[in-house]
């Protein structure tokens, strides 16, 4: 629902955004935030997915070179971009 950002004025240098929900959503969301000149480093996401070990072994939750598990659930975009765009991920 993209359709708020209209509604809203950001400053970018003072801004930051936290995401959680469907990754599609996320995806239009980042997209939308981008045109309003957020920079990638001022996102972040919440990239929880099915955990079964906790311990970054079973290799459940990875995504991309990281582990869920381990080093999340909560990434900096610019970190995860590459991955995070890829729907294969």
């Amino acid at each position: 629902m993209t359709e708020l950002f209209d509604l809203i004025e950001i400053d970018p240098a003072r801004t930051v955004s936290f995401l959680c929900g469907p990754e599609v959503m996320m995806r239009y969301a980042i997209a939308r935030m981008r045109d309003m000149g957020l920079s990638e480093d001022r996102i972040f996401l919440s990239t929880e997915r099915n955990m079964k070990c906790a311990v970054a072994f079973c290799g459940h939750c990875q995504f991309g070179p990281t582990f869920v598990c381990r080093e999340g659930p909560v990434y900096r975009y610019d970190r995860i971009q590459e991955w995070f765009e890829k729907r294969e991920i």
